[in-house]
């Protein structure tokens, strides 16, 4: 099995070097890159399952790196580091697609835990891809718009409000169509319903 690449973006040297042969222990493939420059050359070379950018660096952000996963690599996860925190910082990071954000200093494990939720997270992702609708809705004989409201929840998990306005639908009748897929399916969440699809997939 290949081993999960990293990019690891970070302009304090002896932070980097550490958070490096960090990663290489734990079986990561680890490219460094100090600056924006260096981590957008790095992305536009080659792929990666994960990236770890400082929010601040030398010649730019790590909004920067963001826009371009968003723009290209958006199956690549993103966790975002920083000792410059602010409410404002955090909440534009994760609109802008971060995956996690965690305050310099933090111990080892909270980021090891922080990898393993975003790659997880990515690996269910590539599995609700290859999701068979055709088949779902034979099994379980779903209606059309039953399979609408199931493509719309494991895609991004919306709320019945999500629902209803991206289907022009009323709440109550989302709320209808949930009862009858929840009891033609066996579940009683849409958290349930995601991972007993993602579950029969892999």
């Amino acid at each position: 099995m290949a081993k999960c690449r990293v990019l690891l973006v970070e302009d304090e040297e002896i932070l980097r070097a550490s958070l490096s042969m960090f990663l290489r222990k734990n079986g990561f493939e680890v490219l460094e890159a100090q600056d924006e420059e260096g981590a957008l050359a790095s992305l536009k070379d080659g792929k990666f399952n994960l990236i770890i950018t400082d929010l601040f660096l030398a010649d730019g952000n790590g909004f920067g790196v963001m826009k371009y996963l968003q723009d290209y690599c958006q199956e690549a996860k993103c966790i975002v580091i920083t000792g410059h925190a602010s409410l404002d910082s955090a909440i534009k990071a994760l609109r802008k697609g971060a995956f996690d954000y965690l305050l310099k200093p933090f111990e080892f494990d909270e980021l090891k835990s922080a990898i393993d939720r975003a790659l997880l997270k990515q690996s269910e992702e590539k599995l609700i891809k290859k999701l068979d609708y055709q088949k779902i809705s034979k099994s379980y004989g779903l209606t059309k718009k039953e399979m609408e409201i199931i493509k719309i929840i494991v895609s991004n998990g919306a709320s019945n409000a999500d629902i209803s306005e991206s289907l022009g639908i009323s709440r109550n009748t989302v709320k209808v169509h949930l009862r009858n897929i929840f009891r033609k399916m066996g579940v009683e969440s849409k958290t349930a319903l995601t991972t007993l699809l993602i579950s029969a997939e892999s």
